[in-house]
């Protein structure tokens, strides 16, 4: 295996490191390891009947909570002291066909604090194209990514917030696909604020976004999407670092590298979502069998697996971008089109090697020219990773004074 790739795994699974965070945090929480925290692990979700798509389908609008059962969440597969939900509700893909998706409500026990509570919608890099890969799963086992992200959910549920993290890619795992993610965290949220043992105040809920990588990418395509789709939400704020923001731009110059896995696995998850992408005609047989493959993976296996892999050999055309289907749907997927609900916290390592920087500077241009508060931190130092662990103190910070009801920064 070229030494890169192996320098590839080694970046992708250097967050989980954090995990040590969890225990220190877990030792602030007061509430009791749940009953049945010594259970076994849950079975994958194609083998556990509470995923299962509802037959029939309920007439219910987006967002309804469709079932619900307590659930034991765990860091290196030892429970940790949390109260937790997961819940099934309704929502839509990218076709505006009904799904059933999955989220999971954490909260400390306990009375709400003085005030209300207030909720954190906390997108992971979900990553993936299985539904092994889907956070409810990663954090009911913490054994796999992106469990490691629990790390940055105990503080927040410590300070006592709520906090909400959907499997935003539903069902069918349609990675990268914008429409299809926003409807999954707006639903998520909706749902979270409905959900009675949580006790929430419904749409009046004060209410945050946060996530990182793919997680900024769910974020943020469900703050330009919720004023259409779900005009009942106002989140006080929206922090996201390292913005997948054209992936367009990602794609041809990560091609054939150490990282172009990730170009392999978003284009599987975007023909999931838009059929119009013809894979049958445009991929050869090789190809076939690198989406039959990846299509089954989580991103720490594809992108070892897919890494120095040039789509072209995997083509029946010269370049996949050129053509007519999928350059429309790079352009339905590059954010930008929709003027977001809320301010905006972005991060950006200036030398980021996957979340490119030109487009980031360009959208945060696009956004104030709208007139949209952003706060635009580049960072000088560090690659994707470890940006992700310099910038999380600043987007904790931007949200507890946005859920605060501070005014929010603004230096475009």
């Amino acid at each position: 295996m070229p030494t890169v790739s192996v320098d590839i795994r080694r970046k992708l699974s250097a967050l989980a490191s954090t995990l040590a965070a969890v225990a220190l945090t877990a030792t602030a929480l007061t509430a009791a390891a749940p009953p049945g925290a010594a259970a076994a692990l849950p079975p994958k979700p194609a083998d556990d009947p509470f995923y299962a798509r509802p037959a029939p389908f309920p007439d219910a609008a987006p967002g309804t909570v469709l079932d619900s059962r307590p659930v034991t969440i765990r860091a290196l597969a030892l429970p940790v002291p949390v109260q937790a939900w997961q819940v099934k509700y309704r929502s839509n893909d990218t076709r505006g066909y009904p799904i059933a998706d999955v989220a999971t409500i954490l909260q400390p026990a306990g009375p709400a604090p003085s005030g209300g509570r207030k909720l954190v919608s906390y997108q992971t890099a979900q990553d993936g194209l299985s539904t092994d890969c889907a956070p409810s799963y990663a954090l009911a086992t913490g054994t796999s990514l992106p469990a490691e992200e629990l790390a940055l959910m105990l503080p927040l549920v410590a300070a006592g917030y709520t906090v909400v993290t959907a499997d935003y890619e539903g069902p069918n795992s349609e990675w990268t696909a914008a429409v299809n993610t926003a409807h999954g965290v707006l639903d998520g949220v909706r749902a979270a604020q409905s959900f009675g043992p949580a006790g929430l105040a419904g749409p009046a809920t004060p209410t945050g976004l946060i996530g990182y990588s793919g997680g900024a990418l769910a974020s943020e395509w469900a703050n330009e999407i919720q004023p259409s789709y779900a005009p009942e939400l106002k989140f006080a704020g929206v922090a996201a670092g390292g913005v997948p923001a054209d992936l367009g731009y990602v794609a041809r110059r990560i091609d054939g590298g150490p990282l172009s896995g990730i170009y392999i696995g978003a284009a599987v998850g975007l023909s999931r979502a838009y059929p119009e992408i013809n894979t049958d005609q445009l991929l050869n047989a090789r190809g076939k069998q690198a989406w039959a493959d990846t299509g089954q993976q989580c991103i720490n296996q594809f992108s070892v697996g897919q890494a120095f892999r040039k789509m072209s050999d995997y083509t029946t055309v010269p370049q996949l971008l050129d053509v007519p289907a999928v350059k429309q749907v790079i352009a339905e997927n590059t954010m930008g089109r929709f003027k977001p609900g809320s301010p905006i916290y972005f991060y950006q390592g200036i030398f980021d090697e996957l979340a490119l920087t030109p487009p980031v500077d360009k959208l945060v241009r696009t956004y104030c020219a709208q007139g949209v508060p952003v706060q635009y931190d580049r960072i000088p130092v560090g690659d994707h990773v470890t940006v992700a662990v310099q910038g999380a103190p600043g987007a904790l910070a931007y949200l507890h004074d946005r859920l605060d009801g501070k005014p929010a920064p603004n230096n475009c």
